[in-house]
Protein backbone atom coordinates (compact mmCIF):
# COMPACT_ATOMS: atom_id res chain seq x y z
CA UNK A 1 0.00 0.00 0.00
CA UNK A 2 3.01 2.40 0.87
CA UNK A 3 4.05 1.42 -2.17
CA UNK A 4 1.43 2.26 -4.09
CA UNK A 5 1.29 5.80 -3.07
CA UNK A 6 4.29 5.87 -3.19
CA UNK A 7 4.68 5.70 -6.95
CA UNK A 8 1.17 7.58 -7.17
CA UNK A 9 3.52 11.02 -5.83
CA UNK A 10 6.23 10.26 -8.69
CA UNK A 11 3.89 9.93 -11.52
CA UNK A 12 2.30 13.28 -10.35
CA UNK A 13 5.76 15.35 -9.69
CA UNK A 14 6.79 14.01 -12.75
CA UNK A 15 3.79 14.80 -14.93
CA UNK A 16 4.05 18.25 -13.15
CA UNK A 17 7.28 19.07 -14.76
CA UNK A 18 6.59 18.05 -18.05
CA UNK A 19 3.59 20.54 -17.70
CA UNK A 20 6.07 23.03 -16.35
CA UNK A 21 8.57 22.26 -19.21
CA UNK A 22 5.14 22.21 -22.10
CA UNK A 23 4.39 25.73 -21.16
CA UNK A 24 7.93 27.34 -20.94
CA UNK A 25 8.29 26.16 -24.53
CA UNK A 26 5.05 27.06 -25.64
CA UNK A 27 5.55 30.56 -23.88
CA UNK A 28 8.85 30.90 -25.57
CA UNK A 29 6.67 29.92 -29.16
CA UNK A 30 4.80 32.81 -28.39
CA UNK A 31 7.42 35.22 -27.83
CA UNK A 32 9.29 34.65 -31.04
CA UNK A 33 5.92 34.59 -33.09
CA UNK A 34 5.68 38.21 -31.61
CA UNK A 35 8.92 39.09 -32.14
CA UNK A 36 8.51 37.76 -36.33
CA UNK A 37 5.09 40.14 -36.50
CA UNK A 38 7.35 43.38 -35.23
CA UNK A 39 10.45 42.67 -37.67
CA UNK A 40 7.31 42.86 -40.51
CA UNK A 41 5.33 45.13 -39.21
CA UNK A 42 8.90 47.37 -39.25
CA UNK A 43 9.44 46.48 -42.58
CA UNK A 44 6.10 47.37 -43.73
CA UNK A 45 6.99 50.79 -42.02
CA UNK A 46 10.50 51.40 -43.92
CA UNK A 47 9.24 50.16 -47.22
CA UNK A 48 6.23 52.62 -47.13
CA UNK A 49 8.73 55.02 -46.01
CA UNK A 50 10.98 54.38 -48.90
CA UNK A 51 8.32 54.62 -51.47
CA UNK A 52 7.32 57.82 -50.03
CA UNK A 53 10.42 59.30 -50.60
CA UNK A 54 10.99 58.15 -54.04
CA UNK A 55 7.45 59.39 -54.76
CA UNK A 56 8.45 63.05 -53.90
CA UNK A 57 11.58 63.20 -54.84
CA UNK A 58 10.41 62.17 -58.90
CA UNK A 59 7.93 64.62 -57.96
CA UNK A 60 10.54 67.34 -57.17
CA UNK A 61 12.17 66.44 -60.07
CA UNK A 62 9.85 66.78 -62.55
CA UNK A 63 8.12 70.17 -61.53
CA UNK A 64 11.32 71.75 -62.60
CA UNK A 65 11.35 69.97 -66.01
CA UNK A 66 7.68 70.85 -66.64
CA UNK A 67 8.85 74.90 -66.79
CA UNK A 68 11.32 74.05 -69.42
CA UNK A 69 9.31 71.83 -71.45
CA UNK A 70 6.76 74.49 -71.70
CA UNK A 71 9.46 77.21 -72.53
CA UNK A 72 10.41 74.96 -75.55
CA UNK A 73 7.20 74.38 -76.66
CA UNK A 74 6.21 78.00 -76.50
CA UNK A 75 9.28 79.05 -78.14
CA UNK A 76 8.90 76.11 -81.19
CA UNK A 77 4.88 77.35 -81.15
CA UNK A 78 5.95 80.90 -81.98
CA UNK A 79 9.11 80.11 -84.74
CA UNK A 80 6.23 77.85 -86.40
CA UNK A 81 3.83 80.89 -86.57
CA UNK A 82 6.27 83.02 -87.94
CA UNK A 83 7.74 80.58 -90.44
CA UNK A 84 4.59 79.81 -92.00
CA UNK A 85 3.77 82.97 -92.12
CA UNK A 86 7.02 83.98 -93.94
CA UNK A 87 6.71 80.94 -96.27
CA UNK A 88 3.05 81.72 -97.24
CA UNK A 89 4.31 85.27 -98.16
CA UNK A 90 6.83 84.13 -100.70
CA UNK A 91 4.21 81.95 -102.30
CA UNK A 92 1.85 84.36 -103.10
CA UNK A 93 4.20 86.80 -104.21
CA UNK A 94 5.82 83.64 -106.65
CA UNK A 95 2.19 82.87 -108.03
CA UNK A 96 1.65 86.05 -109.26
CA UNK A 97 2.36 86.69 -112.76
CA UNK A 98 2.82 91.00 -112.16
CA UNK A 99 6.24 92.02 -111.72
CA UNK A 100 6.70 93.82 -108.10
CA UNK A 101 8.52 94.25 -105.18
CA UNK A 102 6.65 93.81 -101.93
CA UNK A 103 7.94 94.27 -98.15
CA UNK A 104 7.31 91.56 -95.74
CA UNK A 105 7.64 92.64 -92.12
CA UNK A 106 9.18 90.02 -89.54
CA UNK A 107 7.05 89.93 -86.42
CA UNK A 108 9.55 87.15 -83.84
CA UNK A 109 11.80 87.86 -80.79
CA UNK A 110 14.46 89.38 -82.13
CA UNK A 111 16.86 86.20 -80.66
CA UNK A 112 15.44 84.08 -83.21
CA UNK A 113 17.61 83.99 -86.10
CA UNK A 114 16.18 83.31 -89.66
CA UNK A 115 17.13 81.64 -92.45
CA UNK A 116 16.01 81.38 -96.12
CA UNK A 117 17.46 78.95 -98.58
CA UNK A 118 15.98 78.34 -101.81
CA UNK A 119 13.69 76.19 -100.81
CA UNK A 120 13.12 76.33 -96.96
CA UNK A 121 13.02 78.44 -94.63
CA UNK A 122 13.99 77.77 -91.02
CA UNK A 123 14.90 79.34 -87.67
CA UNK A 124 16.29 78.67 -84.33
CA UNK A 125 16.60 80.24 -80.95
CA UNK A 126 18.50 79.39 -78.03
CA UNK A 127 16.62 79.29 -74.78
CA UNK A 128 17.51 78.37 -71.05
CA UNK A 129 16.79 74.93 -71.60
CA UNK A 130 19.01 74.80 -74.96
CA UNK A 131 18.11 75.39 -78.39
CA UNK A 132 14.67 75.06 -80.29
CA UNK A 133 14.77 74.87 -84.18
CA UNK A 134 12.15 75.06 -86.71
CA UNK A 135 11.97 74.75 -90.63
CA UNK A 136 9.37 74.64 -93.20
CA UNK A 137 9.90 73.65 -96.25
CA UNK A 138 8.22 75.78 -99.17
CA UNK A 139 5.61 75.20 -102.40
CA UNK A 140 7.56 76.66 -105.13
CA UNK A 141 11.21 77.68 -105.62
CA UNK A 142 12.53 80.94 -104.77
CA UNK A 143 16.07 82.88 -104.53
CA UNK A 144 17.62 85.01 -101.93
CA UNK A 145 20.38 86.91 -102.40
CA UNK A 146 23.61 85.32 -102.86
CA UNK A 147 27.53 85.68 -104.10
CA UNK A 148 25.71 85.96 -107.44
CA UNK A 149 23.77 89.12 -106.49
CA UNK A 150 21.87 90.27 -104.13
CA UNK A 151 19.16 92.78 -105.53
CA UNK A 152 17.01 93.08 -108.39
CA UNK A 153 19.66 94.87 -110.38
CA UNK A 154 22.28 92.37 -108.96
CA UNK A 155 20.09 89.66 -110.62
CA UNK A 156 19.85 91.92 -114.14
CA UNK A 157 23.52 92.60 -114.42
CA UNK A 158 24.29 88.44 -113.78
CA UNK A 159 21.93 87.75 -116.72
CA UNK A 160 23.35 89.92 -119.06
CA UNK A 161 26.35 88.33 -118.06
CA UNK A 162 25.61 85.51 -119.13
CA UNK A 163 22.88 85.62 -122.20
CA UNK A 164 25.06 88.60 -124.27
CA UNK A 165 24.59 91.79 -122.48
CA UNK A 166 20.06 90.75 -122.12
CA UNK A 167 18.54 91.66 -119.62
CA UNK A 168 14.95 90.19 -120.71
CA UNK A 169 13.64 93.53 -119.41
CA UNK A 170 11.53 95.46 -122.07
CA UNK A 171 12.32 95.42 -125.59
CA UNK A 172 15.67 93.47 -124.42
CA UNK A 173 14.30 90.35 -125.17
CA UNK A 174 16.25 87.05 -124.13
CA UNK A 175 16.66 84.58 -126.47
CA UNK A 176 15.01 80.85 -125.87
CA UNK A 177 18.88 79.56 -125.30
CA UNK A 178 19.34 82.26 -122.72
CA UNK A 179 17.19 80.18 -120.46
CA UNK A 180 19.52 77.35 -119.79
CA UNK A 181 22.22 79.67 -119.02
CA UNK A 182 20.20 81.24 -116.41
CA UNK A 183 18.67 77.86 -115.17
CA UNK A 184 22.50 76.91 -114.60
CA UNK A 185 23.16 80.43 -112.76
CA UNK A 186 19.98 79.63 -110.43
CA UNK A 187 21.30 76.18 -109.92
CA UNK A 188 24.25 77.62 -108.76
CA UNK A 189 22.69 79.44 -106.39
CA UNK A 190 20.53 77.25 -104.93
CA UNK A 191 23.51 74.70 -104.01
CA UNK A 192 25.26 77.79 -102.46
CA UNK A 193 22.12 78.68 -100.30
CA UNK A 194 21.79 75.25 -99.54
CA UNK A 195 25.22 75.33 -97.87
CA UNK A 196 25.25 78.65 -96.54
CA UNK A 197 21.73 80.19 -96.04
CA UNK A 198 20.64 83.82 -96.12
CA UNK A 199 20.42 85.00 -93.10
CA UNK A 200 18.15 87.90 -92.51
CA UNK A 201 18.50 91.20 -90.17
CA UNK A 202 14.63 90.90 -88.74
CA UNK A 203 14.68 93.90 -87.48
CA UNK A 204 14.59 95.13 -91.49
CA UNK A 205 11.79 94.77 -93.64
CA UNK A 206 12.31 91.64 -96.47
CA UNK A 207 11.79 92.45 -100.14
CA UNK A 208 9.96 89.65 -102.04
CA UNK A 209 10.27 90.30 -105.93
CA UNK A 210 8.94 88.36 -108.52
CA UNK A 211 11.14 89.45 -111.81
CA UNK A 212 9.53 89.21 -115.00
CA UNK A 213 11.67 88.10 -118.43
CA UNK A 214 11.04 88.08 -121.34
CA UNK A 215 12.32 85.33 -123.90
CA UNK A 216 11.37 85.10 -127.04
CA UNK A 217 10.33 81.27 -128.20
CA UNK A 218 9.01 80.06 -131.29
CA UNK A 219 5.67 80.73 -130.36
CA UNK A 220 6.27 84.69 -129.93
CA UNK A 221 7.72 86.33 -126.89
CA UNK A 222 6.49 85.13 -123.90
CA UNK A 223 7.07 85.70 -120.17
CA UNK A 224 9.35 83.87 -116.92
CA UNK A 225 9.26 84.61 -113.99
CA UNK A 226 12.21 84.14 -110.89
CA UNK A 227 11.23 85.10 -107.11
CA UNK A 228 13.88 86.81 -105.40
CA UNK A 229 14.56 87.58 -101.74
CA UNK A 230 16.74 90.19 -100.22
CA UNK A 231 17.64 92.75 -97.98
Amino acid sequence: MASRLKNEILKNEILKSEGFKGGRVKDERLKNEGLKEDERAWADFLITRVGLLLFCTILFISAFNIHPLFIQQDAAGMMDASLSSLASYIEDVDSTSIQGAHYYTFDIDPDVTIDISSKYVSAYSDTKTGRVTRARALMTTFYPQNSLWNSRPGLLEAIAGRCGGRTGLGEDVLEEGDWLSINEMLDQAGTELAQEPFVPDTMQPLLVEKVMLNIRTAEGVEKRGVTIVYQ
